[in-house]
């Protein structure tokens, strides 16, 4: 008798928790990938190193992420070639050529927002933050439509009003 208790508190206790697991883990979708391909089988092999400092200058966070994805279109070896500063280096490796290349991208938050987002951390407009899931390197085409071109896997970062945002990114191109 004591072990068909102990089974019944078991399954009451056990199933529910393992339910929600395994609901929680059917959201895990990426939803906002769109046209991004799995960037393991391309030619484009692609990192940042994210320095978030915040208005006095001092360091708050710094990561490291491996693109995971990317958009498999012109505009990307476009955007490479633009500007002529972005190639640090080329040469062969195993009989391919392969390319450096290295892009800084700066964004300075201003201690008042001109807008409010609806999101989570935006109801003040100068006092708000951001959590920031996924790195990405968008870019514009000649039409203004900004297009995100690699995009790194999750992590976590919290952004405030004032923060300043660096991001490395270092793309090595073979073909």
């Amino acid at each position: 008798m004591k072990k068909i208790i102990y089974f019944l508190i078991f399954i009451i206790f056990i199933i529910p928790f393992s339910g929600t697991n395994v609901f929680a883990q059917t959201l895990q979708i990426d939803a906002t990938v769109g046209e991004l391909k799995d960037i393991e089988d391309s030619k484009y092999r692609a990192t940042a190193i994210t320095v978030i400092r915040n208005a006095d200058g001092d360091l708050i966070s710094l990561t490291k992420t491996e693109a995971g994805k990317y958009l498999d279109d012109p505009i990307v070896d476009e955007f490479l070639n633009s500007n002529p500063e972005y190639l640090v280096k080329q040469g062969k490796l195993n009989g391919q050529n392969v390319n450096l290349y290295n892009i800084k991208v700066e964004q300075s938050n201003k201690k008042c927002s001109d807008r409010t987002f609806e999101l989570p951390g935006f109801n003040d407009r100068c006092n708000w933050y951001h959590r920031a899931f996924s790195t990405v390197l968008a870019v514009q085409d000649v039409n203004g439509v900004e297009h995100t071109i690699f995009r790194g896997l999750n992590h976590a970062e919290l952004v405030r009003s004032e923060y300043n945002v660096t991001m490395f990114w270092n793309i090595f191109t073979r073909n």
